[in-house]
Formats: C-alpha cells, structure tokens, sequence
C-alpha cells in the first residue's frame, strides 16, 4: 500500500514547528487513532493522496503553513477525527482542497484555497466551520455541503465553479452569512431538494447561469441577500419549493426571476434595479411612483437600500409578540431589551454601565417555543449592537462530550467557536449532569463552557433549556454556571385555545381555511391530548395540523370534481383520532 511521509497513529502527541513533508506516495501526514499533532507553518506537498489525512479519533492543528501539489485532499478528515486550520494556505488538491466525511469535524479561519475540482467538500452530520476564508479556480464546485450535512460559513468569499459556487446538497442545513460568491462559470448558490440553509447579509454577482436557484421542493430563508449581472434569471425557484426572500435586492440584470408555476416562493420587501422583475404574479409587484424604474416586490415596503440594511429591533419585537401564547416570556424579553437599551445610553453619556447577565436559561416542557424565542433573541441581541450576527448554533450532549479523556474540551471548544458572534443554543443542557453519575465527561464540558463563556463573554450569548426541575439541578451543579445564569425564562404550557391558535396560523399561512365546529373540535381534542406521554405542546399542534391536510386529501380524492373550498376547507372529519 502506499506509504505516508509521516504516520502519527494511537495516542502519540506530536509538535512542530516548520514540519516539511515532501514527495509521498501516500499522505504526507497521516494522523489516526487517538494522536493528536500540532503544527506551525507546515509545508506539505507532492503527495500521491492527501497532504494532511486525519482518522479515528485523532486531531491536528494547522496554524500557517502551505498544502500543496496533492492527488487527494489538501485535509481530510474522517471517522470522528478533528481538525482546526488557521491561516493556512491549499493549493492544487486534485480532489478538493478540504474534505469532511462521516463523524468528521473542521474549524477552518482564514484558510486560502485554489485549485482543484472542489474547494471544500462536506459531509457527516456536524457543522463545520468555514470563516474568513477564501475559496478560488475550484473546477467544479467552490463549496459543496453534501447530502445531509451542514456547514456555517462566515465571511467567506467563494469565486469560480463550472457547477456552482456553493451547492447545497439534499436536505442539508446551512446557515450562511456575509460572504461573497461571485465569478461563477455555473450558478452561484444551488439549494437542492429538502436543503434548508439560512443565508444572511450575502451578495451572489458576476455568475455565466442564475445567481441562485432553489431546486424542487427546497427551502430557504433569504435575508438582506443581493444578487445580480447574472447570465440567465438571477433566481429561480422550482415547483414545490418555499424559501422565503426578506429585502432581497435584485441588480444590473436582464431577467430578475423566473418561476416555475408550481413555485410557491414568499416575498418580502424586496427591490430591484435594473431588471425586469418578471415571472413574479402581478399581484405581489408594485412600482413605486416616485422610483418608475424600480420594482418592489411584496406587499412590505423595504427600508432596504441597495446593499440591504440590518433587521430593525421594531419589526423583530413584533415578530416576537405576534408569537401565540408566551406572555411571560415576551414580558421578560422586552424588560431585558429595555436594560440594555439603557446600558447603551449611559455608555454614551459616559457613565459607567451596571452589570449586565445576558445568558439565559429557557426552563419548560418540549414544544413550547424555546428555540424559537432563543433564534428572535440573538437576532434582538445583534439588533441592539451587542453582538455582531445573531445566528443561533443548536447543541446537545452529543456534540460537547467525547468519548474517551482528552476529547471532550476541543469538541466543545469547536462548536462554541462556530457560535461566536452569535448564540450557543444548548438543548436538555441538564444530561451534561446526569443524576448518579460522579465521574462523566459532561462535567468536563461545563468546566471548558464556562471557561470560554468567561474569556469571549462579549461575543457569544449562551442559553441553555430543558424542563424546570433538571435545569434548577443543571445550574447548580457547578458555581461558574450559577454565577453566569442569572435569569430564568419560564415557557408555560401552551393552553388548548393557544394550540388552536397555532393550527389557525398553520392553515392560514399554507391557504386553508378551518371549517364550522373546527375550533371546538380542536380544543377538544388538545385537552385529551394533554393527558398522555406523547402530548407535544406546539410541536404537537403542527403534527395535527400536517395530519388533518394528510386527511382531508384522501377525501378530497374521492370527490369527482371538487371545487375551491374542498381544496381549501378543513372539516371536523379531517381531524386524526385519539392513538
């Protein structure tokens, strides 16, 4: 079998400094089993597969350092392997210049990549991380986010692709922010079939095909994005598809959108200049008196100029109080932002601001809106200049605690860096202490949280949730986690009238309507629910809504010719039975 440069293998430790590797016809460093290898401005080249091969349960640490001339990889990493590289430049991996399969993990900052048929190539169930970084001349894709997986990339430039400057594979997430994709042979952001990114603040320009393209039955949430000076329709949707566009600004472009009739796109303040906004249904475009060149599409006025403003602390409190239920915790939410609002003016009169908690514990049962109030709160949070992006990075035991000594702390390590500008999300946060279990790796994770909480406590909000009792245990188990978490926001049960509330939203915003005794019918069955294990709270109320349109489909089915309220209206009969 081809022989590596170097093999770092069981639980050796290796650094160095200025390591060259040269002319292998394996890897040039291969690190596996539990090694861990730390290097400074390596420079490892001419190798018959990958530079940098990181296996098992090992780690490797880059920082500098040039990859270069590979027939594989530039870093692989594989297994449950982790890798960290920072400022290092890779150039001319064959393959791609950095490789993530199956449990494998990545922390990447300010990493140059060029050449190569794929700039960085991702796939497993983490979310690796890609900041300020700079992808340019891959052959065929800049950034591809496999099936399944996930990625969060901030302020990254991504540039060239035949195929697409970032392709989001089948039912992956992404959250994508600030970054740049221009000069794209192809197109310049694929969203394929059930992918779900989030994109934010991030400018598509200069692609030979569409600017964007959603794919049949993909979704999305599109804000402050701007696209443009693309060669076909700088977006297109597909049939079946929903993303949602929030003040996105379409320029310089021959043909703005393209639809396919079974589309089903939301559009929300968005702009467009220079370019025919055509395809979208005349009802959702106006054109504003005083600007007869420029389109508007949707019925929201934008404040977005043309490269698209932040979120105003305004519309995302009422989006927090349009929330069904919740009333003590929308009370509470508002209290905090009056604070910190008054926090900023005594900074600005010059005097000395007061101690300000900012992370949270979201105490209540599943389904009842924590996750949802904890994506608002970062949003708020960077509305109000207190941290610089807002995103929400979601956690559990599984992603913080290793499995064997040594491996928990840069586990955790790498997923609060991919929260820093944002919110670490920490769900069941309470299993990092399990009860009768002295000696566990959770306690070591708790020990490194409150440890990075302490030295980046400007940049990252933490909040963690799980049911009362076992968060009051959670935050006592350790003083640095009583001291940090001051505040406790309390999620009630949703009542049953709040639940219909919910299935009303649900059928109102997918075109349905609830039918006579509906409402009674669903309050009833809420009650009865409420009674058993598998009672969801909201997160039930949308199961119900998805299994009444599952219902009233087969009913439909049977109606020879059935006309607009059969499609629209749900009945009593629609409603699924007790299990």
């Amino acid at each position: 079998s081809a022989t590596s440069a170097l093999t770092v293998r069981d639980r050796a430790t290796v650094v160095a400094d200025r390591l060259v590797l040269d002319h292998a016809d394996g890897n040039g460093l291969l690190a596996e089993g539990t090694a861990s290898v730390r290097m400074s401005e390596p420079e490892i080249g001419h190798t018959g597969r990958s530079a940098v091969h990181v296996a098992g349960r090992a780690e490797v640490t880059m920082l500098g350092g040039v990859l270069h001339d590979t027939s594989g990889f530039g870093l692989r990493v594989v297994d449950e392997a982790m890798a960290v590289a920072d400022g290092t430049e890779i150039t001319e991996a064959a393959t791609a210049g950095i490789g993530v399969e199956n449990r494998g993990d990545v922390a990447v900052v300010g990493v140059r990549i060029t050449g190569g048929m794929v700039g960085v190539s991702l796939a497993g169930r983490h979310r690796p991380l890609l900041r300020d970084c700079e992808i340019t001349g891959a052959a065929r894709v800049g950034v591809l986010v496999e099936e399944d997986g996930s990625a969060l990339m901030h302020r990254c430039t991504v540039r060239g692709g035949a195929d697409a400057g970032l392709y989001l594979g089948a039912r992956s997430t992404a959250y994508v922010m600030d970054c740049l994709v221009s000069e794209a042979p192809g197109i310049g952001i694929v969203v394929s079939a059930g992918a779900a990114p989030t994109v934010r603040s991030t400018t598509v320009l200069r692609t030979k095909k569409n600017a964007l393209v959603v794919h049949e039955g993909g979704h999305g949430d599109f804000v402050d994005c701007t696209v443009g000076e693309a060669g076909y329709p700088a977006v297109y949707v597909g049939a079946v598809a929903d993303p949602s566009f929030r003040r996105l600004h379409v320029q310089d472009t021959a043909r703005g959108v393209a639809l396919d009739p079974g589309a089903n796109p939301e559009w929300i303040g968005c702009t467009s200049v220079n370019v025919a906004a055509d395809d979208v249904p005349q009802s959702a475009v106006a054109v504003t008196p005083d600007a007869p060149d420029t389109a508007v599409v949707g019925a929201v006025p934008s404040r977005a100029g043309r490269e698209g403003e932040p979120e105003s602390l305004e519309d995302l409190l009422a989006q927090l109080n349009d929330l069904v239920g919740l009333g003590g915790v929308k009370q509470d939410v508002n209290r905090m932002v009056n604070v910190m609002r008054m926090v900023q003016q005594r900074r600005d009169a010059g005097l000395t601001p007061p101690p300000l908690g900012r992370h949270l514990v979201f105490a209540g049962n599943p389904g009842t809106g924590k996750t949802t109030v904890a994506r608002l709160y970062g949003r708020i949070l960077a509305a109000l200049g207190v941290i610089e992006s807002g995103h929400l990075v979601e956690a559990d035991r599984a992603a913080l605690v290793g499995e064997y000594v040594g491996h928990t702390a840069p586990r955790t390590q790498a997923v609060f860096r991919r929260a820093v500008g944002g919110v670490l999300f920490i769900d069941e946060a309470y299993a990092l202490t399990p009860e009768g279990q002295g000696a566990d790796f959770g306690r070591e994770a708790i020990v490194t949280l409150v440890k990075l909480m302490e030295d980046h406590r400007d940049e990252v909000v933490v909040i963690v949730a799980g049911y009362t009792s076992d968060m009051e245990r959670f935050t006592a188990s350790n003083p640095g986690l009583a001291s940090r978490f001051t505040r406790t926001l309390r999620f009630e049960d949703y009542s049953a009238e709040e639940l219909v509330a919910i299935v009303r939203g649900q059928a109102t915003g997918h075109e349905y309507t609830l039918g006579p005794r509906v409402d009674e019918a669903l309050a009833e069955l809420f009650d009865r629910m409420r009674a058993t294990r598998r009672f969801g709270n909201g997160r039930s109320a949308r199961q119900i809504f998805q299994e009444m349109t599952e219902r009233q489909a087969q009913r439909v089915a049977a109606i020879a010719d059935p006309h607009l309220d059969d499609l629209m209206t749900l009945l009593v009969d629609d409603l699924p039975e007790m299990k």
